[in-house]
């Protein structure tokens, strides 16, 4: 077995250890790195590095996306998946026309989002923070 594949497995692990408010909170997280790569790439007229990682941030909003649960979730799952569209929308934009401006609104609200998510991330810990100390 290669460390390559220890290492991955390593982080599978991991990530399955989280909570499902700290995956959500890990997504949004690559989900910044992506657009500001992004970002980085259209103000160096990278067309092919931008797209791809206007890609990856796509598949980062449809895992979020699928994994609400509207039933649990009710309106804010609701208001979520219109943001999640809104989202994707944006990015299919700015991959036909770039435009930084149009890319840091995204940003803006993710950011926002990601914030959002570390405090309910947080405060689900606490409990079992408690409870084991």
């Amino acid at each position: 077995m290669s460390y390559g594949t220890n290492s991955s497995r390593y982080r599978e692990m991991e990530v399955m250890a989280m909570s499902p408010a700290q995956r959500v909170v890990l997504l949004y997280t690559h989900l910044l790195v992506n657009l500001r790569q992004a970002r980085a790439h259209m103000e160096r007229g990278e067309i092919e590095a931008r797209g791809n990682r206007l890609l990856r941030a796509e598949e980062i909003v449809h895992e979020l996306a699928v994994s609400l649960d509207h039933d649990a979730g009710g309106e804010i799952a609701g208001r979520l998946a219109a943001l999640y569209a809104w989202l994707l929308g944006e990015f299919a934009a700015v991959h036909l026309h770039p435009d930084v401006v149009r890319l840091d609104g995204a940003v803006r609200v993710i950011s926002e989002l990601h914030e959002a998510w570390t405090a309910v991330a947080a405060h689900a810990a606490e409990p079992a923070a408690a409870a084991t100390g």
